[in-house]
């Protein structure tokens, strides 16, 4: 059996930019010793190679764009799935003027700012490029975040995505963001995408996950997971479905060896 943990970023190992060297070195030691080592996270491609580029860690495998997108070490897609335009055209039109939003689209490829109501920057996506409302049509999206600092309009643009949208995607609350994806897209599915995808390439071959996050869009994962994580400083709804909880990600890593 070969055990894969996935790693949440923001939160969980990623802390104003930068990983402890603990958590480098307990990852690099799960890895020497024969385990897989995932990201799992609501961030983009591009994102997550800004994030995790000035690090020493080198992922097995991503689990992106809260699992709508799978990819291997480099990069390289494994599996896809994106949003219609016509909610990306939406959310403009509504969020564009609404205080307090910023308002972002991702990708395969870039990172795109829509529209900021906020006047500030966020670590979670410090890197974007302005995006005209002409310009939209033109690409093909996999998410939309939104940045909300404040919980009361977070709360109401949640409501909002929820009546407008409905089963049509999915919408996570991470920290002060909320990440629209295609339907039936959670961090969960996207592991078990991942999965599914090594028995076919390693018949025989079985897998025992392990999870570790921080927020409300980690709980899918660790439902997925056999043995999963949060942390002392996760909302209780998270340290509820989790196997142990923990201050430090090394330390689950350590117990998981």
């Amino acid at each position: 059996m070969t055990k894969l943990m996935a790693f949440d970023l923001d939160g969980t190992i990623l802390f104003n930019r930068a990983v402890e060297p603990a958590n480098e070195q307990a990852i690099a030691r799960w890895q020497t010793e024969g385990n897989l080592a995932v990201s799992c996270t609501g961030k983009s491609i591009f994102a997550t190679q800004l994030a995790l580029n000035p690090t020493v860690i080198r992922f097995d495998y991503h689990v992106l764009y809260t699992g709508a997108v799978v990819t291997d070490r480099d990069y390289r897609i494994i599996y896809r799935q994106t949003l219609p335009l016509s909610v990306v055209q939406a959310c403009y039109e509504h969020f564009s003027t609404v205080d307090g939003v910023a308002l972002f689209a991702t990708t395969l490829d870039n990172d795109y700012s829509l529209s900021d109501q906020v006047g500030s920057s966020t670590n979670i996506l410090p890197e974007f490029t302005p995006l005209a409302a002409g310009d939209l049509q033109n690409h093909e999206y996999v998410g939309v975040p939104l940045w909300i600092p404040d919980a009361q309009v977070r709360e109401a643009a949640y409501a909002w995505i929820l009546e407008r949208f409905g089963n049509s995607v999915d919408c996570h609350k991470n920290q002060d963001f909320l990440d629209i994806v295609p339907p039936a897209c959670t961090k969960g599915t996207g592991l078990q995408h991942l999965v599914e995808y090594l028995q076919a390439e390693h018949p025989g071959t079985s897998y025992k996950v392990h999870t570790i996050g921080d927020s409300w869009n980690d709980i899918d994962m660790h439902r997925y997971a056999d043995r999963s994580a949060s942390f002392s400083y996760s909302p209780d709804e998270v340290k509820a479905v989790t196997t142990d909880c923990v201050d430090k990600a090394y330390e689950f890593i350590e117990a998981s060896l």
